[in-house]
């Protein structure tokens, strides 16, 4: 499946939808055109399934600011396990609501299409290959500000399952999808979607373009450290407005 800019447009607000409560995430979902609202809940991971035409939704919610969540972004210790080296916290995130997630899925029958935002999207990735290695087809996968997920193992075995489906979105100089960092062995998976500085999306965008873009910003804000950072960026409200402008029917 290649790049579709209208469940760009789907996913992202089902990733934005996460972050409500559950009553609040039904009525946007519902909001969407999409049936069968279905939420999860576990000590530190949330999700929700929603049925579409073609697709069953399931949307992972991305970190908050609240210890848990920072606390599980901040287990960098890889486990070695049937995917490869995979990140430990973000893998206990998806076990603890697996067993109410996969039974859905199962039941269901559709194709299914993986979000989140930040630590929504890590799990998204998971999740997928999970779904992918249970016999289950993955649709896509579309994440906004993702950290990286595992090591090179992972990510051959996860590029040959669902990596062609798979679509990352970068939202200019975002931080939180350059960690963990390179030389920890962690690396991305997917197609990039790059935003530029000024919202422009481009498909496939070469590491080379996102770094050369990145010095820019650093030099233009050098030794102003809340500008250089531009955590802004990482907000899934910026994400939502770059998507919501992608061109397409």
């Amino acid at each position: 499946m290649p790049f579709d800019t209208t469940l760009a447009r789907l996913t992202v607000q089902l990733s934005a939808a996460a972050y409500h409560d559950r009553l609040r995430a039904q009525d946007a979902v519902a909001a969407l055109g999409l049936t069968d609202f279905r939420w999860f809940s576990a000590a530190s991971t949330q999700a929700f399934s929603a049925a579409g035409t073609e697709h069953l939704h399931v949307a992972f919610r991305g970190s908050e600011a609240n210890p848990i969540d920072w606390s599980r972004n901040a287990r960098f210790r890889p486990i070695a396990g049937e995917f490869g080296r995979i990140h430990s916290g973000f893998d206990g995130g998806v076990e603890e609501v697996w067993r109410e997630v996969l039974p859905v899925i199962e039941q269901t029958g559709k194709p299914v299409v993986f979000t989140g935002h930040s630590l929504g999207g890590a799990l998204a990735v998971l999740a997928a290959v999970r779904a992918d290695r249970a016999g289950h087809p993955v649709a896509a996968v579309y994440t906004y500000g993702q950290p990286r997920v595992g090591h090179h193992d992972f990510g051959r075995l996860f590029g040959e399952r669902v990596g062609d489906r798979t679509f990352r979105s970068i939202n200019h100089v975002d931080l939180v999808t350059r960690v963990p960092l390179l030389l920890l062995g962690y690396r991305h998976v997917g197609q990039r979607i790059y935003f530029d500085r000024a919202g422009a999306a481009h498909v496939g965008a070469s590491g080379w373009r996102i770094a050369l873009d990145d010095l820019a910003h650093r030099l233009t804000h050098l030794g102003r450290i809340k500008e250089s950072a531009a955590l802004t960026l990482h907000s899934i409200s910026a994400y939502v407005e770059r998507a919501q402008n992608l061109a397409g029917p």
